[in-house]
């Protein structure tokens, strides 16, 4: 059974914003909702007050500018990501992070807003945003900022969001010649939480990035692989290992998670090798 709380549903942006002015910790905003329920269902979750954007329209646009970026409102949800055209290309990676992504009832509901928002070691989604430099824009009563991904996400569950701010979109600069990929290891096929995810992506320059799920506090960029390639393959696996820090859970132990994160930053290179030769394709 659920707590009492008060439920508020603004038609607009100025709306929500005006709503969140000067509110507390008993505040929460309501985007998908697939966690925030579920938490609030167990006792983990007990707000005065939830703030329902679903119904902000400007939320829900995807699609490039004129100078090639690409825009992903906050209440897209993860079915409209694996359908849309923008996650081709350069951006394959969100899309087949998107597809992994619990069931295909839940990605109905579940959002690319709140999916970073609840700020899970293992989301899906943060791997593959991170490799493509992704930003989230985050609007409050005294403004706006444009904060880097990797910057978002402080610790388990936690961001930098203020209470008083909401998410608007995701921003991804122009990669033009880029290619990208993403795997993920759950314990069983379908619906599971990763125990390892990754992805990559490889710049029209040849600068390497890479990022991995369930290894850390926090989804985990790795780049700085300035002189080191998809062909220098035990450089880059070194580099991987020496960055994370997996755990023991119910999922799965530190060292099968480590092993998994040796195996899967090898897939990863191939998978980037055979696509740089494919064109990008």
């Amino acid at each position: 059974m659920l707590p009492k709380f008060r439920y508020l549903r603004p038609g607009s942006l100025d709306e929500a914003i005006g709503l969140l002015k000067d509110c507390n910790e008993s505040t929460r905003i309501l985007a998908g909702g697939t966690d925030l329920l579920i938490g609030m269902h167990e006792g983990v979750h007990a707000p005065a007050r939830l703030i329902d954007i679903k119904g902000i329209a400007q939320l829900h646009t995807i699609g490039f500018t004129e100078d090639g970026i690409l825009i992903i409102g906050a209440c897209v949800t993860v079915n409209e990501l694996i359908e849309s055209d923008a996650t081709t290309g350069p951006m394959q990676a969100i899309r087949e992070a998107a597809s992994k992504l619990a069931t295909y009832q839940i990605r109905n509901r579940a959002t690319v807003g709140g999916n970073l928002c609840n700020a899970s070691p293992a989301c899906d989604l943060g791997p593959a945003l991170l490799v493509l430099d992704a930003q989230l824009r985050l609007v409050s009563k005294q403004g706006e900022r444009l904060i880097s991904l990797k910057d978002f996400f402080s610790g388990v569950k936690t961001t930098c969001c203020e209470v008083s701010e909401v998410v608007t979109e995701v921003v991804i600069p122009p990669s033009p010649g880029t290619v990208s990929a993403f795997l993920k290891q759950g314990r069983i096929r379908g619906h599971d939480l990763s125990v390892v995810n990754a992805a990559g992506a490889i710049g029209h320059d040849g600068d390497l990035k890479l990022a991995l799920g369930a290894v850390g506090t926090t989804p985990l960029l790795i780049d700085g692989f300035d002189e080191v390639g998809v062909d220098d393959r035990q450089k880059v696996i070194d580099a991987v290992l020496r960055a994370i820090a997996p755990i023991d859970d119910v999922r799965g132990s530190g060292i099968y998670r480590k092993r998994m994160a040796e195996f899967m930053t090898g897939e990863i290179l191939d998978l980037l090798k055979g696509r740089l030769k494919q064109g990008g394709s």
